[in-house]
């Protein structure tokens, strides 16, 4: 798919955080990866209706000498995934498997706006390792309230680079209008399971109403994942959370207990 030129889509450019001084003496060759390997998730569910558009910054690093030219990184958007089938005894063995269309690309235009010119093609300028790469999703597609769409970018070898590690080779980036689960609200992790237990978008919903928080990514790091125990912010909203959800239960009105999208009751740890 040609990602075509977008005027207005610009490129920050600054040296990577992440990437060490050591790379200017780097002689083993050149190569050009993600600054980080995880998966973005944005969804437009946590601001009102007159957001209609935002900036996601995604950082990309070269590994290997800083030279003083600039140079080409390459890329494609993946609009293919893999597609599981597992044992029916044992739910994590996987009996086969397919290469198949995604069912929700994200849409060039719809979802988001073209970037890297006609030859999906991004400039590292001379002397800079790090090229910070904006990229503005787009709210108008009503059906982002009801699909979760993938927008899935894959780095390419170059004249100038090879690409990196594997894992750092691939962004995923979900664009969503819809509460999506914050990427560290893990079902095993143990500060998320403790505290703030299963997700699910009800749950999710409920304790921003209450709290008037996202309990994104960012908020959960610094308030239930920074240290031994979570904040004394954290802990008074999750006994607020837990007080307000007594309160919704004892209300015959509302036809409790809360009940989630799965058909399982809303509790806390």
């Amino acid at each position: 798919m040609k990602l075509g030129y977008l005027l207005g889509i610009t490129l920050a450019v600054g040296l990577c955080g992440s990437c060490s001084s050591d790379y200017m003496d780097f002689k083993g060759g050149n190569f050009v990866q993600f600054s980080s390997s995880s998966d973005e998730v944005y969804t437009f569910a946590y601001f009102s209706s007159d957001k209609k558009i935002d900036t996601l910054n995604i950082g990309i690093m070269s590994v290997g000498e800083v030279v003083d030219y600039p140079r080409t990184i390459r890329f494609e958007q993946v609009t293919k995934e893999w597609e599981y089938t597992y044992d029916a005894e044992d739910p994590n063995k996987v009996v086969d498997s397919v290469y198949v269309d995604m069912k929700y690309p994200a849409k060039e235009g719809v979802h988001f706006e073209a970037f890297g010119g006609e030859n999906n093609e991004l400039v590292l300028p001379a002397n800079q390792n790090g090229v910070n790469v904006k990229i503005v999703v787009k709210r108008e597609d009503k059906s982002l309230q009801d699909n979760a769409y993938k927008l899935e970018l894959r780095l390419l070898p170059s004249d100038d680079f090879e690409t990196g590690v594997p894992k750092y080779v691939v962004k995923k980036i979900t664009i969503s209008d819809k509460l999506e689960r914050p990427t560290v609200w893990k079902d095993t992790d143990y500060d998320c399971a403790t505290y703030l237990g299963n997700w699910s978008e009800v749950k999710h919903r409920f304790m921003i109403n209450v709290t008037d928080e996202k309990w994104d990514n960012d908020f959960i790091m610094s308030n239930i994942k920074a240290s031994y125990q979570p904040s004394p912010e954290a802990l008074f909203l999750l006994k607020k959370i837990k007080k307000e959800l007594e309160k919704y239960n004892a209300d015959p009105a509302n036809n409790p207990p809360l009940m989630d999208e799965n058909g399982h009751e809303v509790v806390f740890p």
